[in-house]
């Protein structure tokens, strides 16, 4: 019977840590990258062929962000500290692309521009979540808060809460976002009267609310385009 080699018998090329050193991290398929984060493998298992088993569950990669750290683990071969580096990992991509965009004044200056950005912030969360984007004069994202976690109706109760971060960092506008994670951003009559009332704050207030984007799981949905702002 053929023994199977382990990673540190592949050629040099095939190897995760060094094909990145050599190629960069773009260079890795999904698997392998999942397989440096996991750094070793178990069971006869090596770390690719674990990461590969993991990505099998799901046709996304998206899903990563979405499961638990007991859903990971449901693997063989994923044990809790490599679920705990998946989880963690994730979180650290996603802080440093919202630095990024923070910091490079990112124009929200269109529905399908802000529909692109609050989809990569929002379209896997496992639970519903109210975001803010503050944008100056020229729509230039100051920054992005989030405002609350739960259903519309708990967002309604933190409207003010909304303005008030607008007035304090003198932003000209802003645009609302939640995530429906059943997957379907089709608005309720909740969103619909919420989102209507909040503008109407904006008003009295000298803040335009511009837009509000709700991300689904495979498309999103611009109430301004829509009709409803």
């Amino acid at each position: 019977m053929n023994r199977k080699l382990t990673i540190q018998e592949w050629p040099l090329a095939d190897r995760p840590y060094e094909k990145l050193e050599q190629l960069g991290a773009k260079a890795l398929s999904d698997a392998e990258l999942v397989a440096a984060v996991i750094s070793s493998g178990m069971n006869g298992k090596t770390s690719v062929e674990i990461a590969m088993q993991l990505l099998a569950i799901d046709d996304n990669i998206g899903f990563l962000q979405m499961a638990s750290l007991e859903e990971l683990q449901k693997v063989s071969g994923i044990g809790r500290v490599k679920a705990i580096r998946i989880k963690a990992s994730i979180e650290l991509g996603n802080r440093v692309n919202n630095y990024v965009a923070n910091q490079e004044r990112e124009h929200l200056s269109s529905c399908h521009k802000a529909i692109l950005y609050f989809e990569n912030q929002l379209r896997f969360l496992p639970r519903e979540e109210f975001h803010l984007a503050l944008l100056n004069i020229k729509q230039e994202l100051i920054r992005t808060v989030q405002v609350s976690t739960g259903n519309i109706k708990s967002i309604e109760l933190d409207a003010r809460e909304i303005f008030r971060e607008a007035i304090r960092t003198n932003a000209a506008g802003v645009i609302l976002a939640h995530n429906h994670p059943s997957g379907d951003p089709t608005p309720s009559e909740r969103d619909i009267i919420t989102t209507k009332k909040i503008c109407e704050l904006g008003k009295q207030l000298d803040v335009h609310v511009i837009d509000h984007i709700i991300v689904g799981r495979k498309e999103s949905i611009s109430l301004k385009a829509a009709g409803y702002i």
